[in-house]
This record gives structure tokens, C-alpha cells and sequence, in this order.
């Protein structure tokens, strides 16, 4: 039997910097919404990239000063999950892109927080790992939301949606396979 939580340091706060980097990010989101509906793309833009960086920044610091929390690996990507979907909810209300995007992009999303909720549930093991197609979704998906703010060419556009959807639903398709393999475990 393996160590219990042998990757997560714990330490003195929950608060540590990189979770504040992190809340950051989820604080932004509002404001992101709004300039989009407003018309502010280059606030948009700005906005999106300080995100953008502020997700390398948070797990950079964790690491760094060795301060990975669950709290943490809980909030960076949910922070991640909220602000796409806010942002290509806001896309498809703005009618930027067609409702079938937003709806693949929130399917994997809420499949991913609802098979964590009943592992959770069921397990009581609240253990997040990052996947490397998750993490490349995850930044396919935020260069498919600059594509559809900034002009761009539609070829290139097009190419980058494709590109996107196939690895949203890939991604979903492993998830579900890791889910099933982790309650097999448990049962």
C-alpha cells in the first residue's frame, strides 16, 4: 500500500501564494465576461493571456516552494473549467460561434467535475491528476477562445476548432476510461 497523498506537501496555510495566484484567476472571470459583451477585445485579450500565465505561474510557485495543496489541486482546474466555460458561453451568446462548440467544450468539462463528484462520493479519495491530453485540451481550447475574439483567417480558424473538438473529445473518452478503471479498483 502506498503512501497517502505522498506527492501533496503540507503547508502552514491553505492559502499559500500560488492558491492566491489561482483565486486571482477565478476573480477575473467576471471581468472577462463583461469586457467580452462590451466589446473590449483588447481587454479581453490582455485578460485571457494574464490568465494564461497566471495557470503556469500558480503550479510553477507550488513547486518551487514546495507548497502543493489539495486546495489546490482542486481550485486550478476548476479555475480553468470556469473560466472556459464562461468565456465560450459569452462566445455563443454573442453568437461567435455556434452552440454546438460550446456544448461539446462543457460536456467534457461537466463529465470530468461529475466523474470526479462520484469518485469522490464513492471513494473518498479526492485525488486530481493532471493529464497530459487534458492539460493540451485545456490550451487548445483557450487558443480556440483568441481565435474567435482577435480576427483571424477562417482557414486557420477552422483548423484550430477541429483541431480543438477532436481533442475535447478524446480527452473526454480517456477520462471516462481512467473513471471506470479507478472504481474497478474500488470495487
Amino acid at each position: 500500500m502506498g503512501k497517502k497523498n505522498d506527492h501533496v506537501t503540507p503547508p502552514q496555510s491553505l492559502m499559500t501564494l500560488a492558491n492566491k495566484i489561482t483565486v486571482i484567476r477565478i476573480l477575473l472571470i467576471p471581468i472577462i465576461v463583461i469586457c467580452l459583451l462590451k466589446n473590449m477585445s483588447t481587454w479581453v485579450i490582455t485578460l485571457l493571456a494574464f490568465c494564461m500565465l497566471t495557470d503556469l505561474l500558480d503550479g510553477f510557485v507550488a513547486r518551487i516552494k514546495k507548497e502543493r495543496t489539495p486546495l489546490g489541486a482542486f481550485l486550478d482546474p476548476m479555475a480553468d473549467k470556469l473560466l472556459l466555460t464562461a468565456v465560450f458561453l459569452t462566445l455563443t451568446f454573442l453568437n461567435r460561434i455556434d452552440m454546438w462548440v460550446f456544448i461539446v467544450i462543457f460536456s467534457r468539462d461537466l463529465l470530468i467535475v461529475l466523474g470526479w463528484s462520484i469518485i469522490y462520493i464513492l471513494t473518498s479519495s479526492s485525488k486530481i491528476t493532471p493529464r497530459l491530453l487534458g492539460k493540451l485540451t485545456t490550451a487548445a481550447q483557450m487558443s480556440l477562445a483568441f481565435v474567435f475574439i482577435i480576427p483571424f483567417s477562417a482557414a486557420g480558424r477552422n483548423v484550430i476548432l477541429w483541431t480543438t473538438v477532436a481533442l475535447t473529445t478524446i480527452s473526454a473518452i480517456e477520462y471516462i476510461f481512467i473513471a471506470e478503471r479507478r472504481l474497478g479498483e474500488w470495487g
